[in-house]
């Protein structure tokens, strides 16, 4: 019923209010089963992402985390911080991980961000029905933390994309290397890097070449090829961008410190960066620097159209977040609970795979 609900067309709210309206059973039922009932919302995420990594064989998988917006702050984990740009605002903040590939894309796994003012907080936490085992975690950690769940399933991603809160997380790239996990993240334009030569580079080497992310950009701007990377949909234009790419070590303290522990043999490793910029040439002072700047350990020789098409892939979850908070109700559950809030998310993926599904086989019978 609550599946129902969630996917009702022209209900202006998909809180439990409106639907158990809608649906004709019992508000209160219908609050008890997704904010205090018992049942294991992580067994039914398993059995979702084991069936979205089958009907959609991903090429990658993106990791990225979404703020709910919040009117209380007694809220689980519910507390002013940043979410994107702007000022903090009470929010909650899910990190999740998505499948993508050419037929579309779903969540996988969401985790509720806890910040330390919850975690130290009993009386908060046993409001919130917090379990005991559960601790802060930072949102790189939380993610590796799900790899680990989704691995024990027998799921590995392809590929690992992220935008710079991960890519610039030193620990967050040597955990995905340590899984055996390829990765293409973004990365600052104040990254610090040396420009490859084929030489290997110690790890304390003085090295006079070093340079920050975007003057290694500048360098190599004169031979960008220009890739039209979304195609024109829903009465948006195309988008294009121009795109180029290098070899180089990263050079910050961090990275440093970990290979003079003895980490790829005591020298810094080769990785690409992939580079976009709005024009190939600057229109404007505002223009001069790179538009966005990636780094991955993808071989060397991957062709640049294949790294572009991944690297710019992002956009196809945003698609899903509008598309479950506009149709599904994702932002709209108004429960106070750590249960409650990871119920909802995975009944909202269960509805979305669903309705995907339906996209995708719209003749078949019969589906989850």
């Amino acid at each position: 019923m609550y599946l129902r609900g969630l996917m009702l067309p022209g209900l202006k709210g998909k809180s439990v209010q409106p639907m158990a309206a809608a649906l004709g059973v019992p508000e209160q039922n219908l609050g008890h089963f997704v904010g205090v009932a018992a049942w294991d919302w992580q067994e039914v995420t398993a059995r979702l992402a084991a069936r979205a990594i089958k009907i959609l064989t991903p090429t990658a998988w993106i990791l990225d985390d979404h703020p709910f917006l919040r009117a209380g702050k007694h809220i689980a984990c519910a507390k002013k911080q940043y979410a994107g740009n702007g000022a903090p605002k009470l929010c909650q903040i899910e990190v999740s991980w998505h499948a993508v590939s050419p037929k579309g894309s779903t969540p996988l796994d969401w985790r509720l961000f806890m910040p330390e003012a919850w975690a130290d907080d009993p009386e908060r936490r046993a409001a919130a029905r917090i379990p005991t085992d559960r601790e802060h975690r930072t949102r790189p950690t939380l993610a590796l933390d799900m790899l680990e769940d989704l691995a024990a399933l027998g799921l590995r991603p392809p590929l690992a994309l992220a935008d710079s809160l991960y890519g610039q997380n030193v620990a967050f790239r040597q955990g995905l290397e340590d899984r055996g996990v390829p990765w293409l993240l973004a990365i600052l334009g104040q990254a610090t890097l040396i420009p490859a030569t084929g030489t290997p580079v110690s790890a304390w080497a003085r090295q006079d070449e070093q340079l920050n992310a975007y003057a290694v950009a500048r360098d190599i701007r004169y031979r960008a090829h220009r890739f039209r990377y979304r195609e024109p949909e829903h009465g948006h234009a195309a988008r294009y961008g121009w795109f180029a790419t290098t070899r180089v070590h990263v050079a910050g303290t961090t990275t440093r410190r970990a290979a003079g522990k003895g980490r790829d043999g005591g020298y810094l490793r080769e990785y690409t960066v992939l580079v976009q910029w709005r024009r190939k040439h600057p229109a404007g002072p505002e223009d001069q620097e790179a538009f966005r700047i990636w780094l991955t350990d993808l071989p060397a020789a991957t062709p640049l159209p294949v790294l572009v098409r991944h690297a710019t892939s992002r956009w196809e979850i945003e698609t899903d977040y509008k598309d479950m908070n506009q149709n599904l109700g994702l932002g709209q559950y108004e429960g106070r609970t750590w249960a409650g809030f990871h119920h909802h998310v995975t009944l909202v993926s269960a509805a979305h795979l669903f309705l995907l599904e339906q996209r995708l086989n719209p003749k078949a019978l019969a589906t989850a």
